[in-house]
């Protein structure tokens, strides 16, 4: 049996979106020494369903400075209080064009990734790039990302999880430390100044 048109059609329709709620999405306590703050919202029609949901918020957002705006940090969701959704801090990166501005000719991009522990015995997965401001050979390379995860590493270890965040992410003088340590490192080895993003 055929139903007409009609009667398929007049089955009353569902609207979805009255089903679904909004969630006000606030940063970590504690995430670059600020309180929690509004950084978004989502619309789900379960609570379980939020949870997990990674956002993109740009750095210039958070601290008011627009020359950070090429750095991204990224939040990920871990827990529903009423209409709210708490995070936690999931990692940083930043913007391709950025990056892509710092390659340049005659110049060597050097990448290494390296898991450091903090002081607070927190596992952070660190990916670390330079850039020489010429041409270097494989050996020379290999010995700037050597450097680069010893000072990491020694770096972390003094440094609690959110200090560690603060020193990488917003570029204080703690990381100028790291920055100089390296350069200093590279002057007297290769006579070369390796400018790290």
């Amino acid at each position: 049996m055929f139903l007409s048109r009609r009667s398929r059609t007049s089955k009353r329709m569902v609207d979805k979106w009255s089903t679904k709620k909004v969630y006000v999405i606030i940063s970590p306590k504690g995430f670059l020494d600020m309180d929690e703050r509004v950084i978004g919202e989502t619309i789900a029609d379960e609570p379980e369903k939020v949870i997990g949901r990674v956002i993109e918020v740009p750095l210039s957002s958070l601290v008011d400075d627009y020359s950070k705006a090429h750095i991204k940090i990224l939040f990920q969701i871990t827990e529903i209080v009423g209409d709210t959704a708490k995070t936690r801090f999931k990692g940083h990166v930043f913007a391709r064009d950025y990056l892509r501005f710092l390659v340049r000719r005659r110049r060597t991009r050097i990448d290494s990734i390296t898991t450091v522990t903090t002081k607070d015995n927190v596992p952070l997965r660190v990916t670390a790039t330079g850039f020489t401001k010429s041409r270097s050979k494989t050996s020379q390379k290999d010995a700037i990302r050597r450097r680069m995860l010893e000072i990491l590493n020694n770096y972390a270890k003094e440094h609690t999880l959110y200090e560690f965040i603060k020193d990488a992410v917003l570029c204080d003088d703690d990381y100028l430390i790291i920055r100089a340590k390296l350069e200093d490192f590279l002057l007297k080895t290769y006579g070369r100044i390796l400018n790290e993003s």
